[in-house]
C-alpha cells in the first residue's frame, strides 16, 4: 500500500501560512520549523518590540467593543476593525493594523499590515520594525523585512486587481457557513450594526468592497525601524515593489510548505546567525561544534 508524504502544513497542524513566516525562511527556515514544533517563548527584546508595537497601535485603532465567544466570532471582529483601519485610512490618511488574506497556489496566506498612509495620493505600506542598532541596518537582518513588506503589497494588489476576491476567500474559509454566537449577535445589535451585516460573510463582503475603494497603491513600499530602546526612529528604508523578485522568493519559500524539501538550515557563510538562536547547539546542530 503506498502512502502520501504529508506537507508541511499537514505535520505543523496548520491551516494557512503566514506572511511572517515565510518572510522569516529569509532569514533562517530551520529556525520556523524548530518554533512550531517546539514553541519560542518571547525574548526581553522581542517582548519590548511587541510593547512599542501595541502602543503604535493604541493611537489609532478601533476594536470592537464586544467580546468574541467562537472562531467565527473572531472572524467577524477581524473584518468589522479592518473596516475601521480603512475608515481611518480614508478620514486621516494613515492607518494601523490590517489584516490581509491571500492565497499562492491554492494554500491559503495571512498577514497583518502595521501601517499604511497615503503620499501624493497613493498608498504606501509601511512594516515596523525594532532594532538594537542606531546606524544603518545590516542588509541580511533586512532581508526578511523586505519580502515581508513586499508579500503585503503583492497580496494587496491580488485584491485589488481580482486575482483573489471575497469569492476565494469564501471557497477557503467557508464564511457563509459560519454562524455568528447568540450573545455575540446580541452585542453586535446593542452597539448598532444593522441586520444586514450581522454575518460572518456580509461583514467580510463589506471589508473587500472597502480595499477596493482604496486610493492606487503606492510602488513604494517602506521599513520603519524604531529603536528598542529609546522608540525614537532610527532609519527609513524604502524598498520599490518588485513583482518578478517577490514571486520568486515565494516559489522558493513554497518548496518547503508544500513539502519538496526539508527546511534548510542557514548557509555557511551566515552561521553568525546562529550565535543569536536559542535552539543553535540543542534542537538544532547543523553548526554546532561543541
Amino acid at each position: 500500500m503506498s502512502s502520501t508524504k504529508p506537507n508541511t502544513l499537514e505535520r505543523l497542524h496548520k491551516r494557512s501560512i503566514s506572511a511572517k513566516d515565510i518572510a522569516n525562511q529569509f532569514w533562517c527556515e530551520k529556525q520556523v520549523e524548530l518554533s512550531y514544533l517546539h514553541g519560542f517563548p518571547p525574548t526581553k527584546a522581542m517582548d519590548k518590540g511587541s510593547a512599542m508595537h501595541q502602543q503604535m497601535q493604541v493611537e489609532v485603532y478601533r476594536e470592537l467593543p464586544v467580546e468574541p465567544e467562537t472562531y467565527a466570532d473572531r472572524m467577524y471582529r477581524t473584518a468589522y476593525e479592518n473596516l475601521a483601519t480603512l475608515k481611518t485610512l480614508s478620514d486621516s490618511g494613515m492607518a494601523r493594523e490590517l489584516k490581509i488574506y491571500g492565497s499562492v497556489n491554492g494554500y491559503s496566506i495571512v498577514g497583518q499590515i502595521d501601517e499604511l498612509k497615503i503620499r501624493d495620493g497613493k498608498v504606501i505600506i509601511v512594516e515596523n520594525k525594532t532594532t538594537s542598532g542606531s546606524g544603518s541596518i545590516n542588509p541580511l537582518f533586512a532581508r526578511p523585512h523586505i519580502v515581508q513588506v513586499m508579500l503585503y503589497r503583492k497580496m494587496l494588489e491580488d485584491i485589488v486587481t481580482g486575482k483573489y476576491t471575497f469569492r476565494n476567500m469564501d471557497a477557503s474559509y467557508k464564511l457563509a457557513q459560519m454562524r455568528l454566537s447568540e450573545r455575540f449577535g446580541k452585542g453586535l445589535k446593542d452597539i448598532g450594526i444593522k441586520d444586514d451585516l450581522l454575518g460572518v460573510a456580509a461583514i467580510y463582503g463589506k471589508m473587500f468592497d472597502a480595499i477596493l475603494r482604496m486610493p492606487e497603491l503606492s510602488s513604494t513600499t517602506l521599513v520603519h525601524y524604531i529603536s528598542r530602546d529609546t522608540g525614537q526612529a532610527v532609519s527609513d528604508m524604502e524598498v520599490e515593489y518588485d513583482e518578478g523578485k517577490i514571486n520568486a522568493d515565494i516559489i522558493s519559500a513554497m518548496k518547503y510548505w508544500t513539502g519538496e524539501r526539508e527546511a534548510l538550515p542557514v548557509p555557511e557563510e551566515e552561521k553568525w546567525k546562529c550565535r543569536v538562536c536559542r535552539f543553535f547547539g540543542s534542537k538544532c546542530t547543523v553548526w554546532w561544534t561543541g
